[in-house]
């Protein structure tokens, strides 16, 4: 008689997995890095691109709690972000900080309820105002990208040339511990039911445009 086979244990899918969730590209010469809010390490990453002259420019999100640190790295241009903020509620305050040259720009923004989903919207609304930029790295954990090239498929100018880039993880202590540890497999799996919440989400989007007329 055929034994009947067990079902793979859950533990055994984490790798696939974590190869769906993570399809990043090789870095590459583009018009402008952009790097998510987030991690220290992400913005550490997007300097050190920055300062092979990969690109010309680079756009920073900036969330909350990144501010006073991000105030005191070695910026391209120095830029007291704490102080530019301290009007701001700390609920509110989130930025887009562009350097390009000795050119700076800073933006406020409104922080949403989907934080990635908000970032790119505003992606796309500044790639509008700057026509100039045709090609864009886009910088995140590689657990990310899957999520954020769903965003930007939707949401940037399909003339836009994407490329998705992962930030290594060794060498900083903001990667160490818990969040790379045990718990990883979790947030893995997490991060996949947060892609099929913003495939929902994009889908109704596009099902609640007006449409043109015949």
């Amino acid at each position: 008689m055929r034994a009947v086979g067990k079902p793979a244990p859950a533990w055994t899918l984490v790798p696939s997995v974590r190869r769906w969730l993570s399809p990043a590209d090789e870095p590459r010469s583009a018009d402008l890095i952009f790097v998510l809010a987030g991690r220290m390490y992400r913005k550490d990453y997007a300097l050190e691109l920055f300062r092979q002259q990969i690109a010309p420019g680079i756009l920073f999100s900036v969330g909350r709690f990144e501010i006073r640190r991000f105030s005191q790295m070695p910026l391209p241009v120095p830029l007291d972000l704490l102080k530019i903020a301290q009007d701001v509620p700390p609920p509110q305050r989130h930025y887009f900080v562009f350097f390009k040259g000795q050119h700076v720009e800073v933006q406020h923004i409104f922080p949403g309820r989907f934080g990635t989903l908000t970032e790119i919207t505003v992606l796309a609304h500044w790639l509008e105002e700057h026509p100039a930029v045709r090609s864009v790295l886009i910088l995140s954990d590689a657990s990310h990208l899957r999520r954020i090239r769903l965003c930007c498929r939707s949401l940037l100018n399909p003339g836009i040339e994407c490329a998705y880039i992962a930030t290594p993880d060794s060498g900083s202590p903001d990667t160490r511990g818990q969040e790379r540890g045990s718990h990883s497999s979790v947030d893995e799996l997490v991060e996949f039911l947060k892609v099929l919440l913003y495939w929902s989400l994009l889908r109704l989007r596009w099902a609640s445009r007006p449409r043109g007329g015949s």
